[in-house]
This record gives structure tokens, C-alpha cells and sequence, in this order.
């Protein structure tokens, strides 16, 4: 109990200082082997296109928890919850969204530089956390995520909207950009033209040195690791530029106490940990049959309630990603992929 207390305070450490914390210990060898086994048989199930091109699209992308009882093992893990308890500061916890991030080999998918802040009507803020777990080895070639080492002291920033391209085919279609990232730790400096981010690969952040500046910090992961990262933290990833594809699940936790600041639907949420006596967020139902009818109904009704929550927050100018001009066009895009 005390290695566990040591190491727990470890991890909080680093996620204060820095808006993260990697490498978290999840999955042990042969759980790592497991999940990845069933992810490919997912992708085998409900994919589509050709050998590592295959891939699955559309909204059965997003909470795999809700149907599927290996998913729902992974984002009740008891290191994985322990973890995120503790850099919470919680005993009841909540998912309130998970989605599969994949990138194939040599595939020229990127999201750039943005806060999870500024797409999710949620707070207070730091009651929230991603947690972005490996099922393949994640590096630099394969596009890793890509951290601002203390970005998570500088607010809410301006989110613009970005055109795809060949080169750059943006996920999100929105970005922070240069411009607005400051330099300095909790100040309002960005970095010039003339100077350039130190650009840090380290395996452990707990290893990375202290520095008021700004640095950009590879999240490199094997399977069965996992990172988390403040809602505020600026992060982004490149293009998966080796051979291998890049296979993650991205889960969205946030304590009980968190609520939506201007609720436009009753948002559907996952119980983890503890208890929840709340009545702002609606229970999802954890599931029981592998990709059972009733586990697609469930999914079914918490996508819908998905969209309607995006579209309705979208009318209304709610977020951040909503105010620039364009960003119709891109979140078009996102659902037609």
C-alpha cells in the first residue's frame, strides 16, 4: 500500500506541474496481448477497407465501452482508475466519453495543437483528465501525442479553424495556433519566429526537468500504457509516418461533482468508481453481451444524445472551437468520416 501511496504521489507530482503524466502502468503483458487481440477483432468485425488499411468508421469509433465488455474492462481498470482517482482527488468517477484513435501506417492523419476544453462544456476543469491508452507501441514515427509542458497554467486559448490537406489532414480541424501558446509558463508570451520549442523525448515525465518554459514533449507509450493529460493542456499529434499502425483509446474521466456549465440535453456519462447521486448526467448501462442488441440500443440512444448535444452547443456559440468562421464546414467533415 505504501509503493502504491509513493507512486500515486508521483503521478499526481507530474500531472501538476507539467498538465501530465506518462508512462501510467495499466495492462500486464498478457492483458496487453488480450486487448489488442480483441481491438483487431473489432476491427475485423465492424471494419472496413483492406489489410492494414482496414479500420472502423463512423460512430462506432466512440464509446466502445457501451458495447463492448473488453472496452469496459479497459476504462474500469483498477491501476488505470486508481490513477486518475488520484490525480482527481476523487472517489466517484464518471466516463463521459471514450473513443478508438487509430492511425495507419503511413497515413496522413494529425490533430494540431488544441485544448480537450474547447470541445466539451464542462467544469470545473480541473476535475477532468484524458487518459490516452496504448494498445500498439506509440513514438515519434507513429505519431504520438505531443504535449506543452505547462500549457495547462495558461487558460482557456483561442481555438481557429484550419483547412485539411494532403500533407496535414486534420482530424479536428481546429487549432491553437503558434501565436496564441505562450512561452513562459502562466504568461501571455508566445514563442516568435525567430526562436524555436524545445522539443523534449524523455520516457518518463517524472524524469523531466523543471523549466518555466514551455516545452513540447513526446508521450511515447507501449502497450499497455497509458498517459494523462489535463483539459486544458495544449496536445497534438503528427502524421504516422512508419509502417505500423498507431491503435489507442482515448477516455474522457471526470469526477462526480463535474457538471455541464450550460446544458443544452442531459448528457450520458458511464459509472466507474464509487457513487453517483447527481441528476444533471443520465447512467449508460454497462454492458454485458458482446455487441448485443440491447448493448447497440444503449449505444444508439448515447450517440444520438452525442450529436444533438454537439449540434444544439454549436447553434449557440457555447465553445471555444464554435466561434470561428469555418468551423461549420470542418465539424461537416468530421461527422461524414
Amino acid at each position: 500500500d505504501s509503493l502504491l501511496q509513493e507512486m500515486h504521489e508521483d503521478i499526481v507530482s507530474s500531472f501538476v506541474k507539467h498538465g501530465f503524466v506518462f508512462p501510467v502502468q495499466v495492462f500486464s503483458p498478457d492483458e496487453a496481448v488480450y486487448f489488442r487481440r480483441k481491438y483487431e477483432e473489432y476491427v475485423k468485425k465492424f471494419g472496413s477497407g483492406e489489410g492494414q488499411s482496414r479500420r472502423v468508421r463512423g460512430n462506432r469509433i466512440f464509446r466502445v465501452h457501451v458495447v463492448a465488455p473488453w472496452a469496459a474492462q479497459i476504462v474500469r481498470h483498477p491501476r488505470l482508475v486508481a490513477a486518475v482517482q488520484a490525480v482527481l482527488n476523487c472517489s466517484s468517477l464518471l466516463v463521459w466519453s471514450s473513443d478508438l484513435t487509430t492511425k495507419p501506417a503511413n497515413s496522413t492523419e494529425c490533430f494540431g495543437w488544441h485544448q480537450d476544453c474547447a470541445y466539451a462544456d464542462l467544469g470545473p476543469e480541473h476535475k477532468l483528465v484524458t487518459a490516452w491508452v496504448a494498445l500498439s507501441g506509440s513514438s515519434a514515427d507513429n505519431g504520438c501525442v505531443r504535449m506543452l509542458a505547462g500549457s495547462h497554467r495558461s487558460g482557456e486559448l483561442r481555438h481557429r479553424s484550419e483547412l485539411r490537406s494532403g500533407e496535414r489532414n486534420l482530424v479536428l480541424g481546429q487549432i491553437v495556433s503558434d501565436v496564441d501558446i505562450p512561452s513562459v509558463m502562466g504568461q501571455s508570451d508566445t514563442v516568435s519566429e525567430a526562436e524555436a520549442r524545445e522539443v523534449i523525448s524523455i520516457a518518463d515525465s517524472r524524469l523531466l526537468p523543471d523549466s518555466e518554459l514551455v516545452r513540447e514533449v513526446l508521450c511515447q507509450l507501449e502497450p499497455g500504457q497509458a498517459s494523462l493529460h489535463g483539459w486544458r493542456t495544449v496536445h497534438s499529434s503528427q502524421p504516422n509516418t512508419s509502417n505500423c499502425p498507431r491503435v489507442g483509446l482515448a477516455i474522457r474521466y471526470m469526477a462526480g461533482e463535474v457538471r455541464q456549465q450550460n446544458p443544452v440535453v442531459r448528457d450520458r456519462v458511464s459509472l466507474v468508481a464509487g457513487e453517483y447521486g447527481g441528476d444533471w448526467f443520465e447512467v449508460e448501462k454497462a454492458p454485458v453481451k458482446e455487441y448485443g442488441a440491447e448493448e447497440w440500443s444503449e449505444h444508439k440512444i448515447s450517440m444520438k444524445r452525442e450529436w444533438e448535444r454537439r449540434k444544439k452547443s454549436k447553434e449557440l456559440g457555447l465553445l471555444p472551437s464554435h466561434k470561428e468562421k469555418g468551423l461549420s464546414e470542418q465539424i461537416s467533415e468530421v461527422i461524414a468520416d
